[in-house]
């Protein structure tokens, strides 16, 4: 309910929208566009099986899209007009749709911090979010959670698609917890371009508030490495690459997606529930967030 409310307010081209919630049988859903697409975690999971990287122009047009639908939900106000004040608290590559056409969305904001939440403010000891993409902020007592946390993620994200690694890369979750609660600075990776490197510098910074003060900040950061570095990259570019490196995953969806309209048909014929051969492929959808 709380992310219904949440990201049902949120009408942005780089946040996956949500068309509706119901309930059926005592059970809540909630009706989501369809996007035609993978996760970047999916995306690239099998561009480094390939012993490939991501091209850098493809990375900062991604990481730039993805700031903008990240801004949006900062910006959110209620109906008098009050900053709602979202954090999404969970962006990450398994978090971060890319279509086929070379669209950018961002998704799942079933734990993020509001003022609207019915379910209440996270209790002293508890962490949400993948440890991996956590801000200092998100596991350190008394410190405030805020939009810089998700620039930071999303700094995370930027240097994982261009180095090939995390942050705090080899290390265990509870490692990574201790090195964020000391404030011990992740090592950026040697040997990147200028323009990238300033980027990082603004939101991986330990302190909230050498960071970037919004994700349309960083968002513009990223347009200007772009120009900077030659690498203007659109969306049409993003999908011509999805098209030449990674075909079968258009493939793979478009049977997903007829199978289960094919089971649907099925169930309506017989006048019941009918079950499935097979599961879908986990990775189409939403991946799990680690607690």
């Amino acid at each position: 309910l709380d992310e219904a409310r949440i990201a049902s307010g949120i009408q942005h081209p780089n946040v996956a929208q949500i068309l509706d919630l119901g309930e059926q049988q005592d059970v809540l859903f909630i009706v989501m566009e369809w996007v035609d697409g993978d996760s970047l975690a999916k995306v690239r999971k099998l561009i480094t099986k390939r012993g490939h990287r991501l091209p850098v122009g493809v990375v900062l047009r991604v990481i730039a899209d993805a700031s903008a639908g990240v801004h949006a939900a900062h910006e959110m106000r209620d109906d008098k007009g009050e900053p709602l004040e979202i954090v999404h608290r969970d962006v990450s590559l398994q978090n971060i749709l890319v279509g086929s056409a070379g669209s950018v969305k961002v998704i799942d904001f079933g734990i993020a911090k509001a003022h609207n939440r019915k379910q209440g403010e996270t209790r002293t000891g508890v962490v949400k979010g993948k440890i991996q993409y956590m801000a200092p902020e998100q596991v350190q007592k008394g410190k405030t959670v805020d939009r810089r946390t998700d620039v930071w993620a999303l700094g995370v994200c930027l240097h994982e698609l261009v180095t090939g690694k995390l942050p705090y890369d080899g290390d265990d979750d509870i490692e990574v917890i201790r090195k964020l609660m000391t404030d011990e600075a992740p090592l950026l990776a040697e040997g990147l371009p200028e323009g990238i490197v300033r980027v990082l510098e603004r939101s991986i910074a330990l302190d909230a508030d050498a960071r970037f003060p919004t994700a349309a900040g960083m968002q513009r950061a990223l347009e200007a490495a772009m120009k900077e570095m030659g690498e203007a990259t659109t969306s049409e570019d993003v999908a011509a690459f999805l098209r030449t490196e990674l075909p079968e995953l258009a493939q793979r969806r478009k049977d997903i997606l007829n199978k289960a309209v094919e089971e649907a048909r099925e169930r309506v014929a017989s006048g019941g529930e009918t079950k499935t051969t097979s599961l879908p492929d986990p990775d189409v959808a939403f991946a799990p967030t680690v607690m």
